[in-house]
């Protein structure tokens, strides 16, 4: 499950003292409906669970939330399996990206600039500005609102709408979609965030350019990010003349981006024989990032094919130039499991995360190794990675397996009733740490944990209901 939490802020539990939109709803309010809502999501949607793609937007996401004003940084990131352009930010830190996004994205700017509209719209608690200018109910209409955020991000377009309507009323509709002034305000102070970040700010400009067009030529003229984000010529020349005063600069293109972009491309559940005309057409681009992501994207396409041998061969070309890229290193480590040459895949990726401590993706590489060479080290490695992504239900899903292999069978349940927990099947959650009791009843400190964390459990049952 692609969901991690950014903690970058020790103060981040601190009350705004004086903050008047803490009468309308509290940021704790916000938080603890917004970790239901995301349970619901998680549920509902389809998550794309991806490590490089999510690591790649998490350090992205991180750089951006530095240079902003959003005072609490706890953010949980989630991205949507799915290829149509969207991007939304619910209340409580929680922001949503389709990674059809990076293929309306050109370059990591573009993608940023979406990033940091989102970002603002946290940052300036426009949620409880509309709250507070409606005089609303605060936490039935905040449930409304996140349902709706649900229903679009799950259904989109216009069926998405008419269900919409259906379940929570015109108002609410029209609640979701952001007012102009808030819009121009995110805007702007997204603009000034990419600033900050010494991106290129006119990237905002250049984004909404391509969602126009988009608006024009789709037959769907209302994508899930237009219905709530309307993008008008006014907009645009708004988002150009913000801008106007900032000197021109060159902005290389990143080959970090360009590699997450292929990525996401080759895992999109086309064939390979449906990818690769697209690559090959990719490595012919004069310019060299794009060429060699388009080459990173034949090698994921050959592997998938079992052309091994070609994979190998396209894949030297990359790592002459860029020996340390992690996307790389994990695509020549796939190729020696494809063959089972277990061995050589480990020594690559102990050898990577010795450059690159700690490593999200390469981490979870080695992990899935190890389940079949040594599954007790394969469920030692996630578990110390579950003290820093204790939010992660991708990983403890794949923790219950590396348990079940080394016959851990409290391990088993604790890590799937953590997992059930945070997709938002709380009953089944209960049962399986009910499974665990009669194993760990002659160990009073394990039983008097696993007790404790059944009521926290029935807690969030009263929230979620």
């Amino acid at each position: 499950m692609s969901i991690s939490s950014l903690n970058y802020a020790d103060n981040q539990n601190l009350p705004s003292l004086g903050d008047p939109l803490s009468a309308v709803v509290s940021s704790a309010q916000e938080r603890k409906l917004g970790q239901s809502f995301l349970r619901t999501l998680r549920n509902r949607a389809p998550i794309l669970d991806d490590p490089i793609i999510q690591d790649y937007l998490e350090h992205l996401t991180y750089k951006l939330i530095s240079n902003s004003q959003l005072e609490d940084r706890k953010l949980d990131l989630v991205i949507i399996d799915s290829p149509s352009l969207n991007a939304f930010a619910v209340p409580g830190g929680i922001i949503g990206i389709n990674d059809g996004l990076f293929k309306y994205s050109e370059t990591e700017q573009e993608l940023a600039a979406i990033l940091a509209h989102e970002i603002a719209h946290l940052s300036q608690r426009h949620y409880a500005r509309g709250l507070e200018a409606q005089q609303k109910s605060t936490m039935l209409t905040m449930a409304g609102i996140l349902t709706s955020v649900l229903v679009m991000t799950t259904v989109g377009g216009e069926a998405g709408a008419a269900m919409l309507n259906t379940v929570q009323g015109v108002s609410v509709s029209n609640q979701l979609r952001h007012s102009r002034a808030r819009e121009a305000e995110a805007d702007r102070i997204g603009i000034n965030t990419l600033i900050e970040s010494k991106m290129n700010p006119r990237a905002m400009a250049y984004m909404f350019e391509q969602l126009e067009k988009t608006a024009r030529y789709t037959s769907d003229t209302s994508p899930g990010f237009l219905r709530t984000h309307p993008v008008t010529q006014e907009r645009i020349a708004d988002a150009y003349n913000q801008t106007i005063n900032y000197p021109s600069k060159d902005y290389p293109l990143n080959i970090d981006f360009q590699l997450v972009k292929a990525h996401a491309t080759a895992i999109s559940g086309k064939s390979p024989s449906e990818l690769m005309p697209g690559f090959l057409a990719g490595i012919r681009n004069p310019v060299m990032a794009i060429k060699h992501a388009n080459i990173y994207g034949l090698v994921l396409a050959l592997t998938e094919e079992g052309k091994f041998q070609e994979a190998s061969d396209n894949l030297a070309i990359l790592l002459k130039i860029y020996p340390n890229k992690i996307p790389i290193k994990i695509a020549e480590a796939n190729i020696s499991i494809m063959l089972q040459r277990y061995e050589i895949a480990e020594a690559l990726l102990y050898d990577a995360l010795a450059i690159n401590p700690g490593n999200y993706p390469l981490t979870m590489a080695l992990a899935h190794v190890l389940m079949t060479t040594s599954p007790e080290e394969s469920q030692e490695l996630l578990t110390d990675l579950t003290t820093k992504r204790k939010r992660d239900a991708y990983l403890w899903y794949h923790l219950a397996e590396a348990a079940g292999l080394a016959k851990d069978i409290p391990a088993v349940h604790w890590s799937r009733a953590e997992y059930f927990v945070l997709t938002g099947d709380l009953e089944q959650a209960i049962r399986q740490l009910s499974y665990t009791i009669p194993l760990v009843e002659n160990n009073f400190q394990q039983e008097s944990k696993v007790k404790t964390r059944i009521k926290e459990i029935e807690t969030l049952k009263n929230v979620d209901r």
